[in-house]
């Protein structure tokens, strides 16, 4: 007899092994307690993960064709993960398996959980650029030579392939989009351009089509991201930082986004993910002394299973294509 469950439609997650944002829906996955027979990963080098397609849940009776959705970003696909089980139901398939709620309980939670994850998603602090940054002459010709410069060419490629493809839909679509707005392929196309048009900038710096006037720029704004920039977004977590996770006690949604950017930046100082890996960041910001909270909090995730499980194999394979998105 089958089980009626085997019909149940699964959430599919778009990912990537370097994708340092798509590490924090995998951590969501087993901090929640959710099962590998619930969901499908699926592994997918594009640079708009990940992408959570989930059934929607009023259209997965065996009498209706299932509609799906399609969540595109970080923040979002947790939001959904955590509240599809919650501390007292378990999933559809696994009633007994009820998991932690990790949104944050209070308002002032709440508020400080939005800081922190605006804080590290801002681009004067994103690790794919600490990955590409050079401070100097010498660290730009190590990159370019090494996988940094590899990393971006195949970049250069895929993100051309993908604008094209993203034109032959438009041109293909037969619906209209509203007067004065976008259909979801017109947003694509624009979406494609500007990372198109960012990514080309550092590229043409890392084959010397720039002036020594646009270098030199360069180079500032990687010493200004590394000990300027990163230095006062460590300070201000420091001082947002409950302990010895972000909220306190307990693992919550801003954890998953902090450990994960973080897990990054370390690797791109060339650290490993383990209890002395974030020394290794010191040194590029200009031997800065982490402060007692950001150092238990690193301390106490290093040792997590969902670290050890999510995390060391994502820095394994960051390591294999450093610089890649």
């Amino acid at each position: 007899m089958t089980n009626t469950h085997d019909s149940v439609p699964k959430a599919i997650l778009y990912s990537w092994p370097t994708s340092v944002w798509s590490t924090v829906p995998l951590l969501c996955l087993f901090e929640k307690g959710y099962s590998e027979d619930e969901y499908i990963v699926r592994y997918v080098n594009i640079c708009t993960v990940p992408t959570l397609v989930v059934p929607t849940l009023e259209t997965t009776g065996a009498d209706v064709d299932t509609r799906y959705r399609s969540l595109r970003d970080t923040i979002s696909i947790c939001d959904f993960l955590d509240h599809a089980r919650s501390s007292s139901t378990g999933h559809v398939q696994h009633q007994d398996k009820p998991a932690p709620t990790l949104a944050p309980a209070t308002i002032e939670g709440k508020g400080i959980s939005d800081s922190i994850i605006n804080l590290i998603h801002t681009y004067t602090v994103d690790p794919n650029f600490l990955a590409l940054s050079a401070r100097n002459e010498a660290e730009l010709k190590e990159k370019v030579a090494g996988p940094q410069g590899k990393a971006l060419n195949l970049r250069r490629e895929a993100l051309q392939g993908y604008l094209k493809e993203a034109k032959q839909a438009v041109a293909d679509s037969a619906i209209a989009p509203k007067e004065g707005t976008m259909s979801w392929e017109q947003k694509t196309v624009k979406f494609l351009e500007e990372k198109i048009n960012s990514n080309e900038q550092i590229w043409e710096i890392y084959h010397g089509k720039g002036d020594m006037e646009r270098q030199q720029q360069f180079f500032g704004v990687s010493r200004e991201s590394w000990t300027r920039n990163l230095l006062d977004t460590m300070n201000e977590l420091e001082s947002l930082f409950k302990g010895p996770y972000v909220l306190g006690d307990q693992v919550s949604l801003a954890d998953l986004h902090c450990i994960s950017w973080l897990t990054r930046i370390v690797h791109v100082a060339g650290g490993t993910a383990n209890a002395a890996g974030l020394e290794s960041i010191s040194p590029y910001m200009g031997g800065y002394t982490f402060g007692p909270k950001m150092r238990k909090f690193w301390e106490e995730w290093v040792e997590r299973d969902s670290f050890k499980k999510v995390l060391v194999p994502a820095s394994k394979a960051f390591g294999t294509l450093n610089g890649s998105q």
